[in-house]
């Protein structure tokens, strides 16, 4: 009886041990994401080239069809009904989608000018066609983080970065997905594969292996937007969800993007000028209506009982002499073309404006007349400018102008913004500058997202 609980041990013991997959002890963790590289109605062929490594060819019932090594081209196509492969002087048929696949993590191929990792598959929708690498969760992460953050910033902030974007793929993962998981774009997250890679970004991935964030043993879809412009938001006020409770918090770390670049600063903060014209055909554009001429423009920081916690606009409405149109939450950037909805607006439009002064808060203010003007001279000395004459000079960037005291009728809208993004999750400049300021990946982490249940765990 021993002897025969010994044999059937050692015979699960080596069914286990011949089940294991050949990328076991790699870079690979054995979870794979389906990333949308192109779609199109117009055309369903692809070629690609084989860079290094072999594939397997199989069809969606996992037949294998062919193999593939490396300088081998194989072009995918589908018509009349059926999909087709093409390689060497081989070609195969079938109703069901085709692909290449390969076990080895190094194994790439080329597609229209850029390489990637993992395999590819097509597949059809009536009339659309999807181009779709199939790919290692970790494999893809090399592709993502540098493309979403950057690649020359603290390795704790790249790390950050890896942790949110892993959790976000995962947790869009699913078998409900028919065709695709995530694009490779914005509408998802950059994803650029292995020619977007650097050995920060490898590092960054590797030594945040498996971690994610959960909420009630559920994967979360770690959120996160370019610049929070001081302050994040509740989820439930950007969208009409609270599944998840991110909430907001204050990032101040977010004001130091200028010290980064010129686009850091126009990231956390900037100005749009709208003429009325301007207002009125974005809003009939957004709502498809006629509004007819220009009213008004109103804004409120809380909408159905919900109020903004970073002073976000939750409702805005431009008003015209047939009709309104109101945008919510953060679909207000739709509506305007804004970068953020955390903004305040000044209504010049029908006013005697003589110019605007830039108060100390960064906030523009309309001055209707420039009479009586003074300003500050030697010893720190009051004196009126340029007396009793009917204008006045000024320096600025564009030279001497010349500025008349008395005001003409202004006609537009200013609407003064901080941040860029929907300031859901974390902050990307908030997280750079928190990085060089001492703060670890999992710090970061847990200031933009552990603030109600959400926890960071070691997912494989």
């Amino acid at each position: 009886m021993k002897k025969a609980c010994l044999t059937v041990f050692f015979a699960l013991l080596l069914l286990l041990v011949s089940s294991v997959p050949a990328f076991a002890d790699s870079k690979m963790s054995g979870y794979d994401v389906r990333v949308l590289l192109h779609s199109s109605s117009a055309e369903c062929s692809y070629t690609l080239r084989i860079e290094e490594g072999t594939y397997l060819i199989q069809d969606e019932r996992g037949m294998e069809l062919g193999l593939l090594r490396e300088g081998d081209s194989v072009s995918f196509s589908y018509e009349y009904g059926r999909y087709w492969i093409e390689w060497s002087d081989a070609a195969e048929d079938s109703a069901e989608p085709l692909m290449i696949l390969s076990e080895d993590p190094e194994a790439r191929f080329s597609l229209g000018g850029k390489s990637y990792r993992g395999g590819f598959k097509l597949m059809m929708n009536n009339s659309y066609c999807y181009g779709i690498n199939i790919v290692d969760i970790e494999l893809y992460l090399y592709g993502v983080v540098g493309r979403e953050l950057g690649y020359n910033y603290h390795e704790e902030a790249l790390k950050a970065q890896a942790v949110a974007s892993r959790s976000y793929a995962l947790a869009n993962v699913s078998s409900s997905n028919v065709f695709y998981d995530v694009t490779a774009t914005t509408s998802s997250q950059v994803y650029g594969g292995y020619s977007a890679e650097s050995e920060a970004v490898r590092r960054a991935v590797d030594e945040t292996r498996g971690q994610v964030l959960i909420y009630g043993n559920e994967l979360v879809p770690a959120y996160y937007s370019s610049n929070a412009g001081g302050h994040t938001e509740n989820i439930e006020n950007v969208w009409n969800s609270d599944e998840i409770p991110f909430i907001g918090v204050p990032s101040p770390h977010d004001e130091k993007a200028g010290n980064y670049s010129s686009y850091g600063a126009s990231c956390y903060s900037w100005t749009v000028d709208y003429g009325p014209a301007d207002l009125v055909r974005l809003a009939n554009a957004y709502g498809k209506t006629d509004i007819g001429s220009y009213k008004g423009i109103s804004i409120s920081q809380s909408h159905e009982g919900q109020s903004s916690v970073s002073g976000r606009a939750m409702e805005l409405s431009i008003h015209g002499t047939k009709d309104s149109v109101t945008a919510t939450k953060y679909n207000i950037c739709s509506l305007l073309n804004l970068k953020s909805n955390l903004i305040s607006i000044s209504d010049s439009s029908g006013q005697q404006i003589a110019g605007y002064v830039l108060g100390a808060d960064g906030q523009t203010r309309a001055w209707e007349s420039f009479e009586g003007l003074y300003a500050i001279g030697a010893a720190f000395k009051a004196m009126l400018v340029n007396g009793n004459a009917d204008s006045f000079y000024v320096y600025s960037g564009d030279g001497v102008k010349e500025l008349a005291k008395k005001g003409s009728y202004a006609n537009g809208v200013r609407i003064s913004g901080k941040g860029y993004g929907h300031g859901v999750g974390m902050s990307q400049w908030g997280a750079i500058a928190m990085a060089d300021e001492g703060y670890s990946w999992e710090e970061i982490i847990a200031h933009y997202y552990c603030g109600a249940g959400v926890e960071i765990s070691e997912y494989y």
